[in-house]
């Protein structure tokens, strides 16, 4: 009714199209970006960084849930750690209680990955420890590819097709960074280089479930034949020969890892 009145006694304003929007207003595009069509456990975890100061942080985990919590960036700086301690106990308590959407879902080899091994992990970020399982579980639960770059060498932690984001480590700090041409580097030599801990034992391949038998077990007319069907080339791009039998194992399970 109120609306109505004002209405009549001011026709010619119009105050919804004076207003300018914002830059700091979360438009729709945003909304569109970060929220892909996916379940609604998967979205709530995928919020983009908040546009603010290069920040460092302490460890590996620190970093990457303060840079893609929203509700982190709101706070004052005396109740941030508190958040912080408050949102990871959360993230350990949903591994267990809602395993089917924040754990079994991810295709993790639970012989390998371990609940208690990621939860430990994660719980060790007051204490500046660095866990590659940590690391190897938010991938997934924010679905990017955090790769860590160290003297300008790049280290990818995961096979998954996902956004990349770089994860820059200086001395016994850590900032997101733009890409910048990195040399790729083998991951397991990272960690002799930083304080960074291969707490699963195994190397990076191990820590899904793999479509294929031990390479041991497969015939290699058997993995052309899965190859083709998967319309994989048999051939060598680079070189235009036959791929050996370790190209298409791996090249099999990486398409069959990211369908």
């Amino acid at each position: 009714m109120i609306f109505d009145l004002l209405k009549d006694l001011n026709q010619d304003c119009s105050f919804t199209e004076k207003i300018n929007e914002s830059s700091y207003i979360q438009g729709t595009n945003n909304l569109t970006e970060s929220q892909p069509t996916q379940p609604a456990q998967q979205q709530q975890h995928q919020p983009h960084p908040v546009q603010r100061p290069n920040n460092s942080y302490h460890n590996f985990v620190s970093c990457i849930i303060s840079e893609y919590d929203p509700m982190y960036q709101t706070l004052s700086e005396n109740e941030k750690k508190l958040y912080l301690k408050q949102k990871i106990t959360e993230i350990c308590s949903e591994i267990e209680e809602k395993s089917d959407t924040c754990y079994h879902n991810y295709c993790f080899n639970e012989k390998i990955m371990k609940l208690s091994i990621i939860q430990h992990s994660l719980q060790l970020w007051e204490k500046k420890g660095n866990y590659i399982s940590s690391i190897y579980y938010l991938n997934e639960y924010y679905k990017k590819h955090f790769v860590i770059t160290h003297q300008n060498i790049a280290y990818e932690t995961t096979a998954k097709n996902f956004p990349k984001v770089y994860l820059s480590i200086h001395g016994n700090r850590i900032k997101m960074i733009d890409e910048n041409n990195f040399q790729k580097g083998n991951l397991n030599d990272l960690f002799d280089k930083i304080q960074l801990q291969n707490d699963i034992k195994k190397d990076m391949k191990s820590v899904y479930k793999m479509f294929l038998d031990p390479i041991s077990k497969c015939k290699v007319d058997d993995l052309k034949k899965i190859a083709l069907e998967c319309n994989l080339s048999l051939k060598d791009g680079a070189l235009g020969k036959n791929k050996v039998k370790s190209q298409l194992y791996d090249e099999i399970n990486q398409y069959k890892l990211n369908e």
